[in-house]
């Protein structure tokens, strides 16, 4: 089920973090989570099997966003809110 993984807190954290900051990659999720590397990585790998996040290469590293408005929608619904420099926040306001 696609919502099970949001049980686990660190993944949750990291859906969290992509709201706040998207386009990051894992070496600074890693750090901003203080997580492995290796950890995010086999998160966001079983995010993005089941949509909820999606990732673009960007040179030699791969940088990850929330899949879609719906997601983000569900974040907001949780009470996620946005940092006031996040492209986002222009429009809540």
């Amino acid at each position: 089920n696609r919502f099970e993984l949001l049980s686990d807190g660190n993944r949750l954290r990291l859906l969290l973090c992509l709201h706040h900051a998207p386009g990051i990659c894992v070496g600074d999720l890693a750090a901003a989570l203080e997580m492995s590397g290796t950890a995010v990585s086999h998160a966001l790998r079983l995010l993005r099997h089941q949509g909820w996040v999606s990732a673009t290469r960007d040179g030699r590293s791969m940088r990850y966003r929330l899949s879609d408005d719906t997601v983000h929608q569900l974040l907001h619904a949780i009470g996620a809110t946005h940092y006031h420099d996040h492209p986002e926040s222009k429009s809540e306001r």
